[in-house]
């Protein structure tokens, strides 16, 4: 059987520049989401600043899959486990955002 992806101590070159450039756009948008929570302080900002750290959580579990350090069992179960945080947070941003929105029109 050959695996889709999550081959343990493999780091092609190809993959640590996409990775590299996910990483660091990630980053970049981390860093910009921070800088909007700290002029907003509201909950939304909060919760997509925290997806967007959950998304460079994903590029710290291909870097850490592909130095051997996790199986891919553990890989798969990181990765998407961070899928289902990314979306939730994703998510609750926007009812959030919906709701009060509705409650500040609805005064």
């Amino acid at each position: 059987m050959v695996p889709l992806h999550a081959v343990v101590g493999v780091a092609s070159p190809g993959l640590l520049a996409v990775v590299s450039i996910a990483a660091l756009g990630t980053a970049v948008l981390l860093g910009l989401a921070f800088a909007a929570f700290v002029r907003r302080r509201s909950r939304p900002y909060l919760l997509i600043v925290a997806a967007f750290a959950a998304l460079l959580g994903r590029s710290a579990v291909v870097v850490v899959s592909a130095l051997g350090w996790l199986s891919p069992t553990n890989h798969h179960f990181f990765e998407h486990g961070l899928d289902v945080v990314l979306v939730a947070l994703v998510v609750g941003a926007v009812y959030y955002a919906r709701t009060v929105q509705r409650e500040v029109s609805a005064s």
